[in-house]
Parts: C-alpha cells; sequence; structure tokens
C-alpha cells in the first residue's frame, strides 16, 4: 500500500526519490545537486540490491536517507518502496546517473505543481546533451525518468512493484486513466551514462533490451494476460 499523506506526523512537502543500482561512482553527483535545493525537505536514495557501495555513498552524505532493497528487484520495486518510504505530498524522481543536473533543473522540474494547483505531473525532457538520449526522449518523452506528481496521482493506482522498467508506462497509463494535466519541463544539457559504458557493449545491451522489453510488456499490457 502507498503511504498516505496522514500516516507521518507533519511529513515533508517534496521529497525526491532515486532508484540506484551499482551506481557508487555516480549518485553522489546527482545527490549534491539536490541537497542545494531548500524546496526539497527528503532525499531518498533506494539502493536496490547493489554489489558495489551505492548505499555507503549515498549514505555517506548529510541528509540523504538510504533504503536498501535486499536483492536488485528492477525500477517498479525500487520506486514503489521509496514512495513508501515517505510520507511527503510531492514526489520527485531522478535518476541516479545523470550528468549535467543543475539545481534550476531540478527547481523547474518541481515549480509547475507549486504554481499551479491543477497540475498533476512534471516530466523532464532533455535537450541539448547527447545525439542518443536526446533522439529517444523526443521520440518518447513520457518514459523519461525524470518526472514530479502530487500523491494524489497515485490514488487508484495499481501496484507497479513488478513493472520494472515499465514503470514510466505505469505512470503514463495512470495520467491518461485520471485525465491528468501533465506539463513537459525542457531539462537543458542534461543527459546520463548509458547502459553500454556502464557494463561494456555486450552486457548493455542486453541489460538495453531488457529494458525495452518491460516497456513493451507494460505497454501493450501483456502482464495481465
Amino acid at each position: 500500500m502507498i503511504m498516505t499523506e496522514s500516516s507521518k506526523h507533519n511529513p515533508p512537502l517534496i521529497a525526491a526519490i532515486l532508484p540506484a543500482f551499482n551506481e557508487e561512482g555516480r549518485v553522489g553527483v546527482v545527490l549534491e545537486e539536490l541537497l542545494k535545493v531548500e524546496l526539497v525537505g527528503e532525499v531518498i536514495v533506494v539502493n536496490d540490491g547493489s554489489t558495489d557501495d551505492t548505499a555507503a555513498q549515498a549514505g555517506s552524505y548529510l541528509g540523504v536517507k538510504v533504503v536498501t532493497l535486499s536483492k536488485n528487484e528492477g525500477k517498479g520495486a525500487a520506486i514503489w518502496a521509496g514512495i513508501n518510504s515517505t510520507a511527503a505530498d510531492i514526489l520527485v524522481l531522478f535518476d541516479a546517473d545523470l550528468v549535467g543536473l543543475t539545481t534550476k533543473h531540478i527547481e523547474d522540474l518541481i515549480d509547475p505543481l507549486l504554481k499551479d494547483e491543477s497540475v498533476d505531473m512534471t516530466l523532464g525532457k532533455f535537450t541539448k546533451g547527447r545525439a542518443a538520449t536526446n533522439f529517444s526522449q523526443a521520440l518518447v518523452p513520457h518514459i523519461t525518468g525524470q518526472r514530479a506528481f502530487r500523491r494524489s496521482f497515485l490514488s487508484g493506482m495499481e501496484d507497479f512493484s513488478k513493472t520494472g522498467f515499465g514503470v514510466e508506462i505505469a505512470f503514463t497509463k495512470q495520467a491518461k486513466e485520471i485525465s491528468a494535466k501533465v506539463i513537459e519541463v525542457i531539462m537543458p544539457n542534461v543527459t546520463h551514462v548509458m547502459k553500454e559504458e556502464k557494463l561494456g557493449i555486450q552486457k548493455g545491451l542486453f541489460h538495453r533490451l531488457q529494458m525495452y522489453k518491460d516497456l513493451v510488456i507494460h505497454f501493450f499490457g501483456l502482464d495481465r494476460q
């Protein structure tokens, strides 16, 4: 069950959640920017069964809460765990391997929700970063890992902990289901480290194909058959 606003005393208004699997050398870059943003009352790293020092690296930053999953369960499970570890009214999701993220990008992603109560969710869209990520986000912006939404956006949403990389599709379907007001926010000069760079060509390609598989399965609802 997703935690409700009343389940904690005086919850922070805004919580940032970073699902992270073997990101010891990259998560700190994102955390340093998040911790500068006064709007963000809670920063949570969900260590998704990492086999490196991701948890220790994240935990070395004062004010960062680390939630650890005993084994690698996938992005959907990590985000689910992060959401259930906070009662914040606004939830902001960031990938842990971003390059070029600044405080302005973070504030720009959150601001529409603070300025307009009718906005349910924002989506971060990369531009002027690198060709590969720019192209994929221009083609399918709704699968971005950078987004912010109100807790009320999740009302009635099914458990998405088993969706893996298909979690972004689950959010997209929820937005359509409730006719949510969604705004794209341009994030210039931001990109992320590609799987082939992290894992090598062969292993990275395997993981990329797994990601696409998750997306296709949940896009077409094959997980329900």
